[in-house]
């Protein structure tokens, strides 16, 4: 599957793995290949969102607030603040796909195969991950103050999943 990847979706794979690893995340989530795909914005689809306010800090911003509010409606004390993640040793890469990722993913190929697309780009990716219905990336826009069409229509195409 992944040699059917255009090159800014393979580069923004890997970026969100990075991401992953520079949080201490301990899997690859939905949000970091969103965050990936707007740092940096280096293609139309990236810039079409940093353009319409979607930014990296936005989606982490927002990501952070999801999670307090989640935290505040099962009792935690969010004002204190929280430890800091430790770091992990690792060798290599060793950074997993979580399943709202793989889910992406695969949902990705399934876009691109339905309309016949020999490369999978980023606005199958994108489409993919603003599309899901379950999960943290459906809070994670409603925290953007946005919905899956509202960030298709601004990265200039329309919801087909």
């Amino acid at each position: 599957m992944f040699e059917r990847f255009a090159r800014e979706t393979r580069e923004a794979v890997r970026r969100a793995a990075e991401i992953a690893e520079g949080e201490h995340a301990s899997v690859v989530q939905a949000e970091h290949l969103l965050t990936a795909i707007v740092d940096p914005a280096r293609e139309p689809v990236g810039q079409s969102l940093v353009d319409a306010g979607i930014t990296s800090e936005a989606i982490r911003s927002a990501r952070d607030r999801e999670f307090q509010s989640a935290l505040s409606a099962v009792g935690v004390d969010t004002h204190r603040p929280l430890p800091s993640p430790t770091s992990r040793l690792r060798r290599g890469r060793t950074t997993r796909f979580a399943p709202s990722a793989k889910l992406a993913l695969e949902r990705t190929l399934g876009l691109a195969s339905a309309e016949g697309a020999r490369r999978i780009s980023n606005r199958h990716l994108l489409t993919a991950i603003v599309s899901a219905d379950t999960g943290r990336t459906p809070q994670l826009l409603e925290e953007l103050g946005t919905t899956a069409d509202e960030v298709l229509a601004r990265a200039g195409f329309t919801s087909s999943a």
